[in-house]
């Protein structure tokens, strides 16, 4: 099997991001505190697990020895605490629209947790506020909102399990929405539980690394979100025989390559982030679908050994006597992506 390492990154690149991208202000720090603007080490602002190394709050396999996945930044308080809880205000990254709002801490191990989508930025990615103590009463779904605004106050909530007050935080995801109807896949898995948050259930959602992300304006690295999405590296291409148009291309349109169209398309190669996030789709013809016969099949065209193992832990593809196959995170990502023919 050939690696992505051998496409040739300047035709790779240019297919993917070829279009013009738009400038967007640099994202703002959701927490008060100067110690990330100041450039110290993240272990000065970020909060622990039990464990008690700061690598347990990165995005990543940084949990569990490296078997579990974290895919946030958790941001410790600075401000003086009352009673010894949290007090610190926490405020919208970018200017956006409030989506999802959870008020009751017990309805998702997010604890009470706001998501707001920018509109205004591409692609339009979202924000997700985890864990607060308690949200602005007049803080409602549709709002817009400009970055700097209060969304609600640091915390511990959580659902199914307690965060001691010294280990209170804001949990601080970034990324993409997969799908659009959520709801019919959570009911085809036959999940025990009712679905509490509609299309803005973690499961639904994938990030990127929230502190690189930062640290990329920071640093003068980038100078838009599109330009940093271009810059995560692919792990896997896949290809998956369905003829159906993602909804995921209408939100996030920058994402996808030119490829085939109408009639003419029969599946699509899809480029994955080694934890899962899509970095572009790519119609295919029937010539171009090899070992995929049936509807839904998919197959391991390429991969990056290198980046695969530094996620280890989302399992999105496995080796087994030689063959690549999709694993459950990969598989799981695709199915909210396409629905069933």
């Amino acid at each position: 099997m050939t690696g992505l390492p051998q496409f040739r990154a300047s035709w790779l690149w240019v297919l993917l991001f070829g279009s013009c991208i738009l400038n967007a202000a640099a994202p703002q720090w959701p927490v008060p505190g100067k110690a990330f603007s100041e450039g110290k080490p993240y272990s000065s602002f970020v909060q622990p697990t039990a464990a008690g190394t700061p690598e347990s709050a990165l995005f990543g396999c940084t949990r569990n020895n490296g078997r579990r996945f974290h895919e946030a930044i958790d941001i410790a308080p600075v401000l003086e605490r009352r009673k010894g809880e949290a007090t610190d205000p926490v405020t919208a990254v970018f200017d956006g629209l409030v989506m999802h709002i959870s008020r009751v801490a017990g309805n998702s191990s997010y604890g009470r947790y706001v998501v707001i989508e920018h509109p205004g930025i591409e692609p339009a990615m979202y924000t997700l506020y985890a864990h607060l103590a308690s949200v602005v009463d007049s803080l409602a779904i549709g709002d817009r909102i400009e970055a700097g605004d209060l969304i609600g106050i640091m915390g511990r909530s959580a659902g199914g399990y307690s965060i001691p007050r010294s280990r209170a935080h804001l949990h601080l995801e970034t990324g993409l929405r997969l799908s659009d109807d959520f709801e019919g896949w959570y009911q085809r898995q036959r999940f025990s539980s009712k679905n509490q948050h509609g299309d803005y259930n973690g499961m639904n959602l994938v990030g990127w690394d929230p502190l690189d992300f930062f640290e990329a304006f920071r640093d003068g690295r980038v100078g838009s979100v599109l330009e940093y999405v271009e810059q995560i590296p692919p792990a896997v291409a896949l290809h998956i025989r369905s003829r159906r148009y993602p909804d995921f291309l209408e939100r996030y349109p920058q994402l996808k390559l030119s490829g085939v169209s109408g009639t003419e398309r029969k599946g699509w190669q899809v480029l994955l982030s080694a934890w899962g996030l899509p970095l572009s789709l790519e119609a295919l013809p029937e010539e171009a679908l090899r070992g995929v016969s049936n509807p839904g099949d998919i197959s391991v065209v390429a991969v990056n050994r290198n980046e695969l193992e530094r996620f280890a832990c989302r399992r999105i593809v496995f080796e087994e006597n030689g063959t690549w196959s999709i694993g459950r995170g990969g598989r799981q990502v695709l199915e909210l992506l396409f629905k069933p023919d």
